[in-house]
Formats: C-alpha cells, structure tokens, sequence
C-alpha cells in the first residue's frame, strides 16, 4: 500500500477512534433508564417463576412452604436485579473499566435464573439449603464474570460484597415474619443513604463523571 493509500485510509477513519471512552451525564441517564427498565422486565420473568411454583405445588413435587418463600422472594426481584445493576454502573465508572449493555444483559439474566434454579432446587432439598446453594452459584458466576470485565480485584470484591449481602438481607427478611415490613424499611432507608453518598462522590470533571 502506498503512502497516499494510507493517508486516505487515515482520513476515512472517525474522528473518535482511539479516544478514551467517557462517562457523561448522557451515560449516566441513558445507563439508568436501561437498568430500571431491564430491572422491570426481568422481575416479570421471575413472577412467572412464581406461577410455575403454584403448579409445582398443586402436583405435590414443591411443598407448600418452599412454594410461599419463593413467592415472597420474587417480590424483591425487581430491588435484587435494579441495585445490582446500578452497582455495576458505579464499578464501571469507578474502575474505568467499560461494561457493555449486552454484557449488562448477561449479569441480569444471570440474577433472574436466580428464581428458576431456587424453584428446582426447592424441590429436592429443604428451601434455606437450596437457597444457600443457588445463591452461592449466582455470586460466584457473576464474581468470575467480573473479574473477566475488568480484571482489578477490587471491582469483583466490591460486586460480590454487594450481592451476598443482597441475597443474606433477603433471606433473613424471609424467615422475620412479622418483622419484615420493619426490617425491610430500616434497609431501604439504609439503601438510600448510601445513594445519596455515592452521587455525593460522583464529580463532573471535564465534562466527564468520576468517583472519588
């Protein structure tokens, strides 16, 4: 190829090419929005778990208190896959290490079979066992998935810590009774609390967003 050949080759590429990737307030709300709304979808996937375990029930393969801790698990679908999504978008920010939407997709998915697996598993062993069980699989498949993202142990750490106490915090609100709506409330409040700290340490520097 020729030198005039090159250049023209040269001229013919974007302008973007080679350019660091950015993380802009368009980024942040476009992520957002795609987070909520997969968030959404998915904990519809997960109520029709639900439904698959009333008919599980009604042919006696699930037991009827397996049956109604999958029901109440589901309800925190939405919450589960939301606040572990956006967690992921902070990683992403914080670490500089950018994740794909179709590779947001895969981390969702991987937290809606969460519920199909529990529902399986349920019905061969007592539910806290199973749950344990699925829940361990669902960290340690997303941890590895992690770590393949953006190789830093810090980042899989972070997303792992998040995830297991997600997963803990539920199980226990399962087994609270009456307790619950309290418990449950208390760690809302908790959740938003640390919402507010994180947007406190997201900074626009040059137009780009950065976590301190």
């Amino acid at each position: 190829m020729t030198m005039d050949q090159n250049n023209a080759t040269n001229q013919s590429q974007p302008a973007t090419a080679g350019k660091p990737y950015k993380y802009t307030m368009g980024w942040l709300g476009l992520h957002t929005l795609f987070a909520l709304a997969m968030a959404g979808i998915l904990s519809i996937a997960a109520s029709g778990v639900d439904s698959l375990s009333a008919s599980r029930a009604g042919a006696k393969l699930l037991s009827a208190a397996s049956r109604s801790m999958i029901t109440e698990s589901t309800l925190y679908s939405f919450a589960v896959i939301a606040i572990s999504t956006v967690s992921l978008m902070l990683i992403e920010v914080a670490f500089r290490k950018r994740i794909n939407y179709l590779q947001y997709g895969l981390v969702g998915c991987a937290l809606c079979l969460f519920y199909l697996l529990l529902l399986s598993l349920s019905e061969l062993m007592p539910f806290a066992a199973a749950y344990t069980i699925v829940s361990l699989m669902t960290v340690g498949l997303i941890g590895w998935f992690v770590n393949g993202l953006t190789a830093n142990r810090k980042a899989v750490a972070t997303a792992v810590g998040i995830l297991a106490s997600e997963y803990a915090v539920i199980l226990l609100l399962l087994y609270l009774g009456s307790m619950a709506l309290l418990i449950g409330s208390l760690v809302l409040f908790a959740l938003i609390a640390l919402a507010m700290y994180f947007t406190l340490r997201l900074k626009l520097v040059d137009e780009e967003l950065t976590l301190n």
